[in-house]
């Protein structure tokens, strides 16, 4: 009886987990879009999609629009799927924080690591 319950567990722990994998090969590039415009408030055919990977749980992606660029994702179990969360990308990574940006931005963990 314990080995039919751990066999119907991993059964369905493996089915679930592909759900990404699956959802990768299913999801259009207008899709995305849709996604991504209701997370950073522009119109869907302003932006532009790139990068797209799947995991076992969750779909990430690229944004670009307006100039800005964002990295998003979404997770999938089954036919749920959630909302996309984008997050805005700095481009110019090269810019040092001044002396300023980082006192505001100080707290004890960092002023210990001798980085304000």
């Amino acid at each position: 009886m314990k080995l039919k319950t751990v066999s119907i567990m991993i059964f369905s722990i493996t089915l679930l987990s592909g759900c990404g994998i699956i959802e990768k090969k299913v999801a259009t590039e207008e899709t995305l879009q849709e996604k991504a415009s209701l997370a950073i408030g522009v119109e869907p055919k302003t932006i532009n999609i790139s990068n797209v990977k799947s995991g076992l749980e969750k779909v990430t992606f690229d944004a670009e629009s307006n100039n800005s660029k964002y990295s998003c994702y979404y997770t999938t179990v089954i036919m749920v799927k959630s909302d996309a969360i984008c997050k805005k990308m700095e481009i110019n990574k090269d810019k040092e924080p001044s002396k300023i940006e980082k006192s505001d931005q100080c707290n004890a963990l960092l002023e210990a690591a001798g980085k304000c």
